[in-house]
């Protein structure tokens, strides 16, 4: 009976480090993956987020030298602002200006 509950035992530790080690290749992979865009170029970034609520938040994002401000809500995604093509240094200094 001692025999079995060690080969039990054993069998349990070998495929719970099984499964972590396909967790962890996972989440590698994952990070690896992160970044990349299929069919798109890499100029795409989000500028700020701010969220208003729980289900709720502003966007603020910066694509080929456009800004697009965004809401987010449970009903989808609408565009608040008109594209405005502006430089980059412009919307640094509109938010340094703003925390004063």
């Amino acid at each position: 009976m001692e025999h079995s509950m060690f080969a039990m035992v054993l069998q349990s530790i070998l495929g719970l480090a099984f499964v972590l080690g396909l967790f962890a290749l996972i989440v590698w992979g994952m990070r690896r993956m992160q970044g990349r865009q299929i069919n798109g170029p890499a100029d795409f970034r989000i500028v700020q987020k701010i969220h208003i609520d729980n289900r709720n938040s502003l966007v603020e994002i910066r694509h080929h030298g456009r800004c697009y401000l965004l809401a987010l809500s449970p009903g989808g995604i609408t565009q608040l602002r008109a594209d405005h093509s502006q430089p980059e240094t412009t919307t640094v200094v509109n938010k340094q200006a703003a925390a004063l």
